[in-house]
């Protein structure tokens, strides 16, 4: 049996064929997606170093610790972190054992010293009010002897009886005369020992201020703030002070770098998706190891030198204590490329 087939008209697109086309093409467009996704992942990975340097900072500003030279325990804390306290506000009320042992040892040497100059007051007035006694039976002592030196009929018993009583005068009145003068300069030393002791008592009290703890300057209280209740031991920060007013980025240099950073070399600090440009006002001729650097299997971190980066006056600094990463560029024309890309994308 013959069967006539109607064939389509040709100018009509087969559906099958259009899906197939329509499939290849999506492929094919992911492919080239994955493949130059791959290739320029490699270039940017491996050829960044070569465009720029980059490395960790952290957003800093001169800190001030406030700390108590004794063991305190806080019993209130008036700020919370992060808020903005003026110079000589309070920020603590704490109470000190040690402080107490030490002014008590101040009150007990300055009432021993006290009852030793009323020792000496007491010997001094008695040996002067006896020395004007003392004096004259010296007196009539040295009269005796020279009577009898002028008599002929005394015995050497009694002669030496009367020489006995004139000596043991003459001790009596060097002893009382040396008692007196000596009691004067030991009292005027303990009464300058009395003033030095008061005026360290009245320093330590002064020092310690009744248990206030205040601001040395206005700044922004940074975190590890003491506890209600925490007992800190002498030298421990009962809380550190941030100067908002002066804010900079430790930026810790890379030791693998193509050119070495100069003062005056401009910057960007990333932070999030904001770039924010900056200088580097100095080098600092030291090194320190990064915090957020992971220590590697079996190696110590290494230390890297730091540089100091100032913002442009018209930029808004990222808050105190961010990490940030930093961005030198070795050539002017990469950094106009990337500030164009960076703009042109809305990262600033």
């Amino acid at each position: 049996m013959d069967i006539t087939i109607n064939r389509l008209n040709p100018n009509v697109p087969d559906p099958i064929e259009s899906r197939r086309r329509a499939a290849g093409r999506l492929v094919r467009i992911a492919y080239a997606v994955i493949v130059f996704g791959v290739i320029a992942f490699f270039v940017i990975y491996f050829g960044a170093p070569l465009v720029f340097l980059s490395g960790p900072g952290i957003v800093s500003s001169p800190r001030y610790v406030v700390s108590l030279p004794y063991t305190v325990q806080v019993n209130k804390m008036n700020p919370a972190v992060g808020a903005t306290v003026q110079a000589g506000e309070e920020i603590a009320e704490v109470v000190s054992p040690e402080q107490d042992s030490i002014v008590a040892t101040y009150m007990q040497a300055l009432a021993d010293i006290a009852g030793r100059t009323a020792e000496l007051r007491i010997k001094a007035r008695v040996a002067q009010d006896t020395l004007e006694a003392t004096r004259s039976f010296m007196q009539v002592s040295e009269e005796a002897v020279e009577q009898i030196a002028a008599m002929s009929s005394s015995t050497v018993t009694f002669r030496m009886e009367v020489l006995r009583e004139r000596a043991s005068a003459r001790k009596a009145v060097a002893a009382q005369e040396a008692e007196v003068a000596e009691s004067a300069v030991q009292l005027a030393s303990l009464d300058e020992f009395i003033k030095q002791l008061r005026g360290r008592l009245d320093e330590v009290e002064r020092h310690f201020g009744r248990g206030r703890v205040v601001a040395p300057i206005t700044g922004i209280v940074s975190t590890g703030l003491a506890h209600v209740g925490q007992s800190v031991v002498a030298g421990t920060p009962i809380a550190d002070l941030l100067d908002p007013t002066d804010i900079f980025v430790d930026w810790y240099i890379p030791n693998e770098r193509m050119v070495d950073p100069k003062v005056g070399n401009e910057v960007l600090v990333l932070f999030g998706n904001r770039r924010i440009p900056g200088k580097i006002a100095d080098i600092l001729p030291v090194s320190d190891v990064y915090r957020g650097t992971q220590q590697p299997l079996g190696r110590d971190r290494a230390s890297t030198q730091i540089a100091r980066i100032r913002f442009n006056p018209d930029a808004s600094p990222p808050p105190l204590n961010s990490t940030v990463s930093i961005h030198m560029h070795y050539s002017a024309l990469s950094g106009r490329l990337a500030d164009g890309l960076s703009r042109l994308l809305g990262l600033y």
